[in-house]
């Protein structure tokens, strides 16, 4: 009971956090700032998650799952065992080519030394997220998100004192430092739980077991970044640096419904699919999973058509009056993408780790593809409409599979034939 007063709590404090930022950005930023801020930002994101290769949700199960303090602190050692392996390995690749990723974000080489300082920073504080990862999993849910919390509230302060100074690159290095206040804060909690201050050395199969839960989250977060940044940059080639500001202003608002959408599928779906046995009790919490996930979604697309130039001009500025379009078509996007997500997250409850990424990159490269034919084309809508159209085929794939997957299967010896489910 308490986690579902906590999550909601934590997720509004996060759209309250990001809209301010929006407004402030449209407001102190030009179109190609707020280009090269959101650019950093999901930059420094990525680092971030690469930094323990995505283990969080599997130091969370981990932890979890670990009867006794010693299996807690076999959890601890393979994290930090990866974050140690891990940031050397992104940061002296990062050191080279930092003129070549400071083109790519922002479109000129000059800004690799602020690009050098976002990275270093965002790899430096993933031992926050480890030990709020192990508080979440021993059920410390209160203590890891105020932590969080604490650090997000810092992280916005700063990059709004950045923005005002019209600094968008500022701003994502301030937003990153605030991740030091959630490790000053987290570290204290973590060691009531009898872990120690120092994580001792790690062995092989405690770290071979951790990637396992986390390798398909690491894979496809990867992956996507990887493809949408490609796509930005060819887009940016194509159709300049004010329409691709419109599209990311889009992308951004699409993302706080996935993200409630997605908050759901982690915190009530997976838990509850993964502890139901009966083949027909699945099918029901898959279809009450949907309705619930595509209604929302829905009611989204629905306010804001309503009333997407008041929406416009409260949270961004008049200036973004034309991404209103393209806002709509992402949010008809947000709507089939429910059907994937829910594919996903019941193959990870069910411990197929391989077909979550596998639905996940497999959308993913559609969409990749559908969007740049269109941008060959000179079809400025060619990311919204690669998103929908691959979307729009994936939902339909998994109704497909759904449907087929209740037909009974024949039994032999002529037994009672059973239904099968996703």
């Amino acid at each position: 009971m308490k986690k579902l007063v906590w999550v909601p709590g934590f997720f509004a404090l996060r759209v309250v956090t990001a809209l301010c930022l929006f407004k402030l950005s449209a407001i102190f930023l030009p179109v190609s700032g707020f280009a090269v801020f959101s650019q950093l930002m999901l930059f420094s994101a990525l680092l971030s998650i690469l930094a323990v290769c995505g283990a969080e949700t599997g130091v969370i199960r981990q932890a979890a799952a670990a009867g006794n303090v010693e299996e807690l602190m076999r959890t601890q050692s393979a994290a930090f065992a990866i974050w140690a392996t891990t940031t050397p390995l992104v940061l002296l690749p990062m050191g080279v080519g930092a003129g070549l990723v400071s083109k790519i974000l922002t479109g000129a080489p000059t800004a690799w030394p602020m690009v050098l300082a976002i990275a270093a920073t965002a790899l430096l504080s993933a031992p926050g997220g480890i030990w709020c990862a192990l508080l979440t999993g021993r059920k410390r849910v209160a203590q890891s998100l105020c932590a969080q919390a604490a650090g997000l509230v810092c992280s916005a302060a700063g990059a709004a004192w950045r923005i005002t100074a019209h600094d968008p690159a500022g701003a994502v290095l301030a937003f990153a430092a605030g991740s030091v206040v959630t490790c000053g804060l987290a570290l204290p909690c973590a060691l009531r739980l009898g872990l120690p201050l120092v994580p001792r050395p790690s062995r092989w199969p405690w770290v071979r077991t951790l990637l396992r839960y986390s390798a398909a989250i690491a894979a496809t977060t990867g992956y996507m970044s990887i493809l949408t940044f490609g796509l930005r940059w060819i887009y940016r080639e194509h159709f300049g640096v004010t329409q691709l500001g419109y599209w990311l202003a889009a992308s951004r608002i699409s993302d706080l419904s996935t993200q409630l959408v997605g908050l759901f599928l982690i915190q009530v779906f997976v838990p509850q699919f993964a502890t139901t046995l009966g083949a027909g009790d699945r099918r029901a919490v898959l279809v009450r999973s949907w309705a619930a996930a595509a209604g929302v979604t829905t009611c989204i697309l629905l306010v804001f058509s309503l009333a997407s130039r008041l929406l416009i001009h409260l949270f961004l500025s008049d200036a973004y009056l034309p991404a209103g379009a393209m806002i709509r078509t992402y949010m008809v996007g947000d709507i089939f993408r429910v059907w994937p997500s829910l594919a996903m997250h019941a193959a990870f409850a069910n411990g197929r780790p391989l077909r979550y990424a596998g639905i996940e990159m497999g959308v993913l490269t559609v969409m990749a593809a559908v969007s740049l034919a269109l941008i060959l084309l000179g079809d400025a809508a060619a990311l919204q409409t690669g998103y929908v159209v691959a979307y729009a085929i994936a939902a339909t794939g998994v109704s497909a599979a759904f449907l087929l997957s209740g037909r009974p299967t024949p039994a032999p010896g002529g037994a009672r034939p059973a239904p099968n489910t996703l």
